[in-house]
């Protein structure tokens, strides 16, 4: 009886607590963003908990309630956009192209494989109909940079506490917890260290150009004094594509705005370069040619594959999107824990194979606007706005080269970053006033137009 009436309560303030927050996401939809936002890295400590499987469909719960509050309270006026997208033919291109793709290779089954590339897209959707001021995005900047500082402790903590203690809480040995080389390879509040190391790596260049721009400011100070921790937390994880996209993503942010970086920076780098060597262990583990070398060989075979599949094998052939099709499907694809699937490594070589020349024209096309536009962008924004998408910026330069390495854009929830990120971009620059943010005089537009849908 006791039980039942624990469970009870569990249930009703379970209940109060849902309503409470879908009434505030109902007055105002930029809430459920935020909240997405701060709870995602969160995501893989579901695994502890002795909840059901449908729990796990949370963050995509969330982002449909808040697409339809978001849609319901819309107050826009016509003559203005909300969201300036000028990235959004090359984005239309892949989308179309990729759902026709999936759809006309696996049926009906195929919406998975469109789920998993690109359901969130939605988030541009929702800030197109209620749009984030500035106090918005200051907030998301916040939630970015006090994210990456706690799962970076939370790293830092696996690391002291050793492989033993985290299969004792409940991971599991060769899922979560994985060594290379004999050392533990950290996945902190995440499910696997790829997206750990990844999300540091876009906390420390978005939440660093931030800071750096405006030292001054608290939070912006305690981040920058915390950073080298995170740097360590990131390294810990083993993910060679963070630390890749790391390097050119300081690089980026030296040479647009921040030089009076190269010479410390570049003298830390030189000292790093000479001690490594005389690790042995680290050496091994992070410059293994193993890896590469059997991820070479897989990436041979794309070049026969797309001479005898021209526009492709079909989105979702490959992997994350292959394995949600093969579940959906009821085919087994797992042998000894791993995947059947193959696992690409590399996301261009991905759209390669499963899209053909069109699909990787597309990503390519979609990277280098956004990225163009985001350098514009860091140059005529005042203030917070214009540090922020120079930290876009940066991120998408570093999206293009630790995708040679991983299958970036199907990581969760850096897919979840990507989008909301241009999305926040592109409200500073509808509310600055210019897709370019320069008026037709060549001044930066530093005029603010509230947005109704915000309040």
């Amino acid at each position: 009886m006791i039980a039942i009436i624990a469970i009870a309560c569990a249930v009703v303030l379970v209940a109060a607590v849902a309503y409470v927050i879908a009434a505030a996401i109902f007055r105002r939809p930029q809430r459920g963003l935020l909240l997405l936002a701060a709870f995602v890295p969160l995501n893989g400590l579901l695994f502890l908990l002795p909840l059901p499987g449908f729990v796990s469909g949370w963050k995509e719960g969330l982002v449909l309630f808040t697409l339809g509050c978001a849609w319901i309270r819309r107050t826009r006026s016509p003559t203005s956009p909300p969201v300036l997208m000028p990235w959004w033919p090359a984005a239309a291109l892949f989308v179309v192209f990729g759902s026709v793709s999936a759809l006309a290779t696996f049926g009906v089954v195929g919406i998975f494989a469109i789920k998993v590339t690109y359901f969130y897209i939605l988030l541009v959707v929702i800030m197109w109909l209620a749009p984030l001021d500035a106090q918005d995005r200051d907030n998301v900047v916040s939630i970015l940079m006090g994210m990456g500082a706690f799962t970076s402790f939370v790293g830092i903590l696996q690391l002291t506490a050793g492989p033993a203690a985290l299969v004792s809480l409940g991971y599991e040995y060769g899922t979560q917890v994985r060594t290379s080389g004999g050392l533990l390879r950290t996945f902190s509040t995440f499910n696997l260290p790829f997206p750990f190391g990844l999300y540091v790596m876009l906390s420390l260049l978005v939440g660093g150009a931030v800071a750096l721009a405006d030292p001054q400011r608290r939070r912006n100070m305690l981040f920058l004094v915390t950073s080298p921790v995170m740097v360590v937390a990131m390294a810990s994880s083993i993910v060679r594509g963070a630390i890749l996209g790391l390097v050119v993503g300081v690089i980026y942010l030296i040479a647009i705005r921040f030089r009076f970086l190269a010479a410390p920076l570049g003298i830390a780098a030189a000292s790093i370069a000479v001690i490594v060597p005389f690790v042995p262990k680290i050496t091994a583990v992070f410059f293994s040619s193993s890896s590469l070398g059997q991820r070479g060989d897989g990436w041979n075979n794309i070049i026969a594959s797309i001479l005898v599949h021209p526009l492709g094998t079909g989105l979702g052939s490959s992997g994350s999107a292959a394995d949600r099709i093969s579940t959906a499907s009821g085919t087994a694809f797992q042998k000894d824990g791993l995947s059947t699937n193959y696992q690409p490594d590399n996301y261009f070589v991905k759209a390669t194979l499963e899209l053909g020349p069109i699909g990787l024209w597309a990503v390519v096309a979609l990277l280098i606007a956004t990225m163009m536009w985001c350098t514009r962008l860091s140059r005529s924004l005042p203030g917070n706005d214009g540090a922020l998408a120079l930290g876009v910026g940066a991120s998408i330069v570093a999206a293009m080269f630790a995708s040679l390495v991983s299958t970036y854009f199907e990581i969760f929830p850096i897919d979840v970053y990507f989008w909301l990120l241009l999305g926040v971009v592109g409200c500073a620059a509808a509310q600055h006033g210019s897709s370019t943010g320069r008026s037709r005089s060549g001044q930066g537009v530093a005029v603010y137009r509230p947005i109704s849908a915000s309040y």
